[in-house]
């Protein structure tokens, strides 16, 4: 049976179609090779990087011209797939049959455009929250749906294709091709460089706290084993299509693209924490604008902070609530730039209330690890240790009620997976 123009292996119907090109015609992601040619939607990091100059975390910030590139793309747009904001703004209907953009948007409040709005509904706010909201949220929201979109519509339509614009969008052009083990260092601003510099913080790099090392996170993804490869490999010789093994790979991968945002998340609820001492020493009690303004006095960071804990909490956030809706509303309100004030509750109870639901997540207390720097690790923040539940969709370990569409299961299911690919090379 002949293979589908597009790469997507051999044709359901036996017609004969043109071959695809030989497996090694695409440049590398970093590890992954692509079937198809998606270096269009790799480059949608040229524009964040554009955006990230405009908006220096120490330096006068340029709005508008980082809006421009939002809005209509950069210097490189022609080589581009797509503009930021179109990522973020899907129009109705095209990803409602989706397993996750459903549960966001109806978090959000019914809002088709939630991640667009996320990101343009920032002109109230103190500079420092602007920055690091526009920032964070066009890449952790806009771009991570997207790239979740495309995993599971190729999941669902058998297509190869969309899976590899998937891990374009999950690691970019500026990452480069993988050669030797040097090159596992970040060089990109998407999700795989997320996972690298969290892993320095959280201990959770091949060896422990360096990013020169992979994350576990992009092992998991991206390594010969990983629900990447796994999930391409059965939707390029076909013998997999609506096969369990796939749907595991899915949900292995939108696991492990939540790790990092929780990461994230207990960083800087810890640095916002008035109690910690860090950003935000002193600041108990004041509101975003207060904060901001004491900040500008003092020369501390505790907008910054905060703004930063919102960003990885709203990109998280609808997961968590359908696992366990007070988990949500705790870190809503302590970590949403709204509140009254930050951390309201401290650290301790937004690191309780997202440790509850890992099982529900698909995520363990290995896979986040311990937020740490120079070796020590933070006050209040070890990793935790309870065990996942061993039976599949259960979540009695960690007291979540709901069973998810992603369980510490998948984790479980690794051998089975990788037999079954290597079974479908033999197979094709």
């Amino acid at each position: 049976m002949a293979a589908d123009a597009r790469g997507r292996g051999p044709n359901r119907s036996g017609a004969a179609h043109e071959r695809p090109p030989p497996r090694r015609s695409w440049p590398l992601l970093k590890q992954y090779q692509p079937h198809n040619d998606v270096q269009a939607e790799a480059r949608i990091d040229l524009d964040v990087e554009e955006i990230l100059s405009k908006l220096p975390s120490d330096g006068a910030a340029d709005f508008t011209g980082a809006m421009a590139i939002y809005s209509s793309g950069g210097d490189s747009k022609a080589t581009i797939a797509a503009t930021l904001e179109s990522l973020a703004t899907p129009a109705v209907g095209t990803m409602d049959s989706d397993t996750w953009y459903p549960v966001y948007k109806t978090y959000w409040g019914s809002q088709i455009n939630y991640a667009d709005e996320f990101v343009k509904n920032t002109d109230t706010l103190p500079d420092a929250m602007r920055k690091e909201l526009i920032k964070k949220g066009s890449v952790y929201q806009g771009l991570w749906m997207h790239a979740v979109h495309n995993l599971d519509k190729g999941k669902r339509d058998c297509d190869v294709e969309l899976w590899d614009k998937g891990m374009a969008y999950y690691i970019g052009s500026l990452e480069g091709e993988y050669a030797t083990s040097a090159d596992y260092a970040s060089t990109g601003n998407l999700l795989y460089a997320l996972a690298q510099k969290r892993c320095a913080e959280f201990g959770t790099c091949a060896t422990t706290t360096d990013s020169s090392t992979i994350a576990a996170v992009n092992t998991n993804v991206q390594s010969v084993t990983g629900f990447a490869k796994q999930g391409k490999d059965l939707l390029y010789h076909q013998v997999g299509c609506n096969d369990a093994n796939l749907d595991l790979a899915f949900k292995g991968m939108v696991s492990q693209m939540t790790v990092p945002l929780v990461q994230g998340m207990l960083k800087y609820a810890w640095k916002a924490d008035p109690a910690k001492g860090d950003s935000c020493d002193g600041q108990a009690g004041n509101n975003a604008a207060t904060v901001a303004a004491n900040d500008d006095g003092a020369g501390t960071d505790c907008a910054k902070s905060w703004a930063e804990g919102w960003a990885f909490a709203a990109a998280v956030l609808p997961q968590v609530h359908q696992c366990d809706a007070t988990a949500a509303t705790t870190i809503k309100a302590n970590l949403d730039v709204a509140s009254a004030e930050p951390m309201k509750d401290g650290v301790a109870a937004v690191k309780a209330a997202i440790e509850g639901v890992y099982d529900c997540l698909g995520i363990t207390c290995t896979d986040v690890g311990a937020y740490q720097a120079s070796g020590d690790v933070k006050s209040g923040m070890a990793a935790c240790t309870f065990a996942p539940s061993n039976d599949v969709d259960s979540t009695a370990s960690s007291g979540a009620t709901v069973p998810m569409n992603t369980d510490s299961a998948v984790r479980r299911a690794g051998a089975a997976l990788a037999g079954a690919v290597v079974a479908a090379a033999v197979i094709a």
